[in-house]
């Protein structure tokens, strides 16, 4: 069974993003350290790995030197202390550290807007530390208990005529994306959260408008940082998760911040990260059980839930999870579901029950739940996006048993699927399952199956290429 990935250093993304190796980073650290003033150094690229294992803690004159490096101001490092202080360096360090008032969300929500997206997969590091996302949901409980809303003086006047109508826009693109997918619709939707962002900033209103377009912001921050996700850009996903837990916390919305808490989560576990997943989705239902809870918001984190425990192997707590998810699932809307919710359908729950066992290895149980979806009146309820994840799971679970020659079958569908939608959330499952797959290359079926998947990759990879010239 795949483990979790070790969530990454920030000094890791810092490194790469110079482009220098570890021995290479040693040098011009030590080289720095010595232009500066504070002595000789020695260049081990052994002493980078240390720090970036976070076993180590670099000397303060090391840091000193990383400071200058990436053009951290001293003061700052020695503020904020190892590794916090690097965050600065990444442009994102606002979004854990500045105070949770109505003024800072609006900020946060407009630095989010305005990030130019990447159309590439990009790793995230400011939701990768377990200390850090216990600091943040302490935090946001703290923010949330005394919300603030500060509407603008002047301005253009809204009212809730005007929210009502974006959020009935939010409602469309959400049909959109479960239709044709997420790189169409993340244009739309990051557009929309810029004039939702420039709108909550500059418009005036009353308090009851103003507290429900900060809770419309949250909603929009989240979709948008979801579709980030889809398109494989991390960091960008989990600013905007950021940004809607503070317009949450500024609107006094506990719903929605734990909405946002539980999609943070969910992309650290298709990331196969587990650090700190847990702390997200306990601090969402603690935020539910204090609010009017929501069935279908409860089932949410309860699949949610049972998805991490699968991929930890902890095949009692998950079978209690999706015990808790059928349990509390209903079809029938509750008058306290929020609109971003509707896609927790019946069809879904099974879809992430099955997944849950085949993270397991508990194959029989898997495609109980996974193969009656494609009777003729369940199909064609399930979005094209949720039938290639079905496929790449039920691949999985055949090629746990053995019947490789049915596991190509059902992986073949999932790689059209992804020729002809892509996303990244499909495609991380699918190179796991090809991982599975190397195990079995000396059958000619699947060696052949992964010559073609590596003929798929250039291909994909060349036509990038060519949309970037």
């Amino acid at each position: 069974m795949d483990t979790f990935q070790a969530a990454r250093h920030p000094l890791a993304l810092l490194r790469e993003q110079t482009g220098l190796s570890h021995g290479a980073y040693a040098q011009l650290i030590a080289r720095t350290h010595a232009e500066l003033g504070l002595g000789t150094m020695a260049a081990r690229r052994e002493k980078i790995a240390r720090w970036e294992s976070g076993k180590v803690t670099p000397e303060t004159t090391a840091q000193l030197a990383m400071a200058h490096v990436h053009q951290v101001p001293q003061t700052e490092a020695l503020r904020l202390g190892w590794p916090d202080w690097l965050y600065t360096a990444t442009g994102h360090a606002d979004l854990l550290t500045a105070p949770w008032t109505c003024a800072d969300a609006l900020r946060a929500l407009e630095s989010t807007t305005r990030t130019t997206p990447r159309a590439v997969d990009h790793r995230y590091e400011l939701l990768s530390d377990e200390q850090g996302i216990a600091q943040l949901t302490s935090s946001w409980l703290d923010a949330a208990a005394e919300p603030e809303w500060l509407p603008a003086q002047s301005g253009q006047r809204i009212t809730g005529s005007t929210v009502a109508v974006m959020e009935e826009r939010q409602r469309q693109l959400h049909q959109l994306y479960a239709a044709i997918g997420g790189r169409p619709v993340r244009p739309l939707a990051d557009a929309e959260l810029r004039m939702i962002s420039d709108l909550s900033r500059n418009a005036s209103c009353d308090q009851k408008t103003g507290t429900r377009l900060l809770a419309l912001a949250s909603d929009a921050a989240t979709f948008s940082g979801w579709l980030a996700v889809e398109s494989g850009d991390h960091m960008r996903a989990q600013s905007a998760f950021l940004a809607s837990m503070r317009c949450a916390a500024a609107a006094g919305d506990t719903r929605r911040g734990a909405y946002a808490m539980c999609v943070a989560a969910k992309q650290k576990i298709d990331l196969w990260d587990l650090s700190g997943t847990r702390d997200l989705l306990d601090a969402a239902w603690r935020l539910c059980a204090s609010s009017r809870p929501s069935p279908r918001m409860l089932a949410t984190f309860a699949s949610t839930h049972a998805l991490a425990a699968g991929i930890a192997g902890d095949a009692d707590a998950t079978a209690h999870l999706i015990d808790a998810t059928f349990a509390r699932h209903t079809a029938e809307r509750h008058d306290d579901d929020l609109d971003c919710t509707e896609w927790m359908t019946r069809e879904v729950v099974l879809i992430q029950a099955g997944f849950a066992h085949a993270y397991l290895g508990e194959t029989d149980k898997a495609l109980d739940y996974l193969l009656p979806l494609f009777d003729v009146s369940a199909a064609s309820e399930i979005p094209d996006r949720d039938t290639a994840l079905v496929d790449v799971h039920i691949a999985l679970v055949h090629a746990i048993a053995g019947d490789v020659d049915v596991a190509v079958q059902w992986a073949g569908k999932a790689s059209d699927s992804l020729e002809q939608s892509p996303s990244f959330c499909v495609e991380a499952h699918f190179r796991r399952l090809l991982q599975k797959f190397d195990n079995n290359r000396h059958v000619p079926v699947v060696r052949e199956f992964l010559q073609d998947q590596r003929a798929r990759t250039k291909r994909l990879a060349a036509a990038a290429s060519a949309c970037e010239a």
